[in-house]
């Protein structure tokens, strides 16, 4: 059996790091921490990031990300990208499905 996530937000998940280099670190940065915080087991539906102020590779970073809701088979999650001095580099969301997993027997 799948267990499901509560329908209130859960706290968030906190992670530190640092920025790859390129144009989408954030995007990397946001997705990795939202699937991290949706749980195992998921593949991405959709993913919206909006960008605060740009990242230098190698720079110092803190992501925080939560899931806002789930339900039997999708899990909503929101996050963010702080830079060291706690500026605000990305938010993001995505929603991702749940995949089935085969309970051995």
């Amino acid at each position: 059996m799948t267990s499901v996530l509560p329908d209130s937000p859960s706290t968030p998940v906190r992670t530190s790091g640092q920025a790859p280099a390129g144009p989408g670190a954030a995007a990397v940065l946001i997705e990795t921490a939202l699937a991290a915080a949706g749980g195992e087991a998921l593949a991405p539906v959709s993913l919206t990031l909006d960008y605060a102020a740009p990242l230098q590779a190698g720079e110092a970073v803190t992501m925080e990300a939560s899931v806002e809701r789930a339900t039997r088979t999708l899990v909503f999650t929101h996050g963010r990208v702080l830079r060291a001095n706690g500026e605000l580099a990305a938010t993001g969301s995505a929603v991702f499905r749940r995949l089935a997993v085969s309970s051995p027997d």
